[in-house]
């Protein structure tokens, strides 16, 4: 057999550097570096400036340890301005970054503030349709002329319906249905025109209820998993606008406002969960937060998502 010589390539060495050669390299690198950090500090900054000018609406925000005002407090923490919803006026806790002593607003002269964020609240019964369809217009009135993130938080919170009399329990379920369902759609349906296309996001807080049950929780139950149902129909329906659709399904969550020394959440109750620890309403603000950068989490739509510490995927059997 007739054998083949390959040519041989010929490597050149990499020749060491001397002592002079290596202190200019750093040399010149150490010269760069001010021009390099300044550069990051910019690229950071503009980061962080994003999120300025735009819009948030989030509705449940009375309560001052609850869900809703700890998205509001993150939203505004990230720069954007907010419009809470509520039907009773709000109590806010001792760390919300803007001023305590806001009104409610009324008419567009909360739109003249001297800075660029705001803050409105708008009262409204979500369990009146008539209601609803109005908060456009009293949105528009205060000069916003778009919705960046809708949060539709409030609800009955209470999931029991611990009642003998058919017609009181089909009274509840009707208020389940109109307050924890039909209201997060209407309201959808009456801010989509204000909702830039490719810049905006939903999030529907529902609950780990929407997975699992205990008895006599019917009306929440059914209320919170149809969330999840109109969660996946409007990112279908809202796709051409490029708007997503998100849920968040809160397990227990710890919304008493005590302190940790005096709460009445058990040692053991907390290590029922695999984190070790009952969730607090910052857990779920952080998600909210994510959901609506649509740099961060611009390729998830119609999916929903536990914060519970395992435990809708914790299997137990009677001991």
């Amino acid at each position: 057999r007739k054998r083949v010589r390959l040519p041989r390539r010929r490597i050149k060495h990499l020749q060491p550097l001397c002592c002079c050669c290596y202190c200019l390299a750093v040399y010149q690198l150490v010269g760069h570096l001010p021009a390099l950090y300044i550069r990051i500090q910019v690229a950071l900054a503009q980061s962080s400036h994003d999120l300025a000018g735009r819009t948030a609406v989030v509705t449940g925000i009375a309560r001052p340890a609850g869900i809703g005002q700890a998205c509001a407090k993150l939203l505004f923490r990230q720069g954007y301005s907010i419009i809470g919803i509520d039907s009773q006026q709000p109590s806010f806790a001792d760390d919300v970054p803007w001023a305590r002593d806001t009104t409610p607003a009324t008419s567009a002269t909360a739109a003249a503030a001297a800075t660029a964020q705001t803050v409105a609240w708008l009262t409204c019964d979500l369990s009146q349709q008539e209601q609803i369809f109005s908060l456009k217009s009293q949105i528009r009135d205060l000069g916003v002329t778009g919705i960046n993130v809708l949060v539709n938080n409030a609800g009955i919170a209470d999931p029991y319906m611990q009642s003998d009399s058919l017609q009181e329990r089909a009274a509840l379920w009707s208020k389940y249905i109109a307050v924890n369902l039909s209201a997060p759609f209407i309201l959808s349906e009456v801010l989509v025109p204000l909702m830039p296309a490719g810049e905006s996001s939903i999030i529907h807080i529902s609950s780990t209820r929407a997975l699992q049950s205990e008895t006599h929780c019917e009306g929440y139950g059914a209320a919170k998993a149809g969330l999840l149902g109109l969660t996946h129909a409007q990112a279908a329906s809202l796709a051409p606008q490029h708007i997503r659709v998100n849920a968040i399904c809160p397990g227990w969550i710890d919304t008493s406002g005590e302190s940790a020394g005096g709460s009445s959440i058990t040692h053991e109750q907390h290590e029922w969960h695999w984190t070790g620890k009952v969730g607090t309403p910052n857990d779920i603000a952080e998600l909210v937060v994510f959901l609506a950068d649509n740099s961060k989490s611009g390729f998830i739509t119609g999916q929903h998502f536990a914060v519970d510490g395992g435990v809708t995927k914790k299997m137990v059997y009677p001991e």
